[in-house]
Order: structure tokens, then sequence, then C-alpha cells
């Protein structure tokens, strides 16, 4: 398998599987009836839909991706890097601290995309990855100013 369409293959289960666990914390915030939560989980939902729709986009131009079992992906964490430890949600934790969460995951997202971009050894590889970790850092940033905003209340983590 080329390395781009292994790499896209990656990236697609990185950004679904990152939007179906922030939908899945958003649905859970909101049955618990922590709103605010819940709307800012779903806002990480539809950022990683996005860039999953983005990557299926330019994974339709290679051809069919390989369908890679759970054992053959290459993550640096027991989980795509975007997941996250649900584990540390609970509806007592805070905006603050679901921020964090978030902001935690994306710069995983962010490590995963800048390590392909400088061990690919093909060029297009690397073009793709520092372009997705570029996106990823915005997304940090986004969630940076956001927390930053936030009059924090203690954290409850």
């Amino acid at each position: 398998m080329s390395e781009i369409a292994h790499f896209l293959a990656h990236a697609l289960a990185l950004e679904t599987q990152a939007g179906e666990r922030y939908g899945e914390l958003a649905q859970h915030m909101e049955h618990c009836g922590a709103a605010e939560l819940a709307a800012l989980f779903g806002r990480m939902c539809d950022f990683s839909r996005m860039h999953a729709a983005e990557i299926q986009r330019i994974a339709d131009r290679h051809g069919p991706l390989p369908q890679l079992q759970s054992w053959q992906f290459e993550w640096n964490s027991p989980e795509p890097p975007e997941v996250g430890d649900q584990a540390l949600v609970h509806p007592e934790m805070g905006v603050d601290s679901a921020l964090a969460f978030a902001i935690a995951n994306e710069r995983r997202g962010w490590e995963y995309y800048n390590h392909m971009a400088i061990t690919a050894a093909d060029p297009e590889t690397r073009h793709l990855a520092r372009t997705f970790a570029g996106e990823e850092a915005e997304h940090v940033l986004i969630l940076e100013r956001w927390l930053s905003n936030f009059n924090a209340t203690p954290d409850k983590i």
C-alpha cells in the first residue's frame, strides 16, 4: 500500500473516531443537563466531521483507501490521538476542564500530523500532514482563546 493511502486511512480514522467521541460526549452532557459542555463538545464534533469530510475528498482522488483492522493502526497512543480518555469526562467537570480535555486531544492530533510531516518519505504525504497539522494548531488556538475568555470555575477533575 502506498504511503499516502496509509496516511489518509489513519487520518480519516482519527477524525471520524474523534467526531464520534465528541458527539457521544455532547449527548451525554446534554442528558446530564450540562448544556454548556454539550455545546462545546458539539462544536468539537463539528470540527472533526468537517476535517473527516475534507480528508475523504482528498482520499477519493487517490482511489480506495486500505481497510485497516484495529491492530494495524500505528498511533502513538492506545486510541486515535484526538479521542481522549473518556474517563476524564463527567457532568461535574466544568467548562474549563472540558476545554482543557479538548485542547489536549487537539494537541495530540497536531503531534501525530506533525510527526508524519517530518518522517514521511513521500512529498505529498508530508505536504498533507503539514496542512493537517496546521488545522489542528488552529483548533488548539481557538480552544485556548475560548479558555482564556471563560471565567473559569474551579477545576473539578
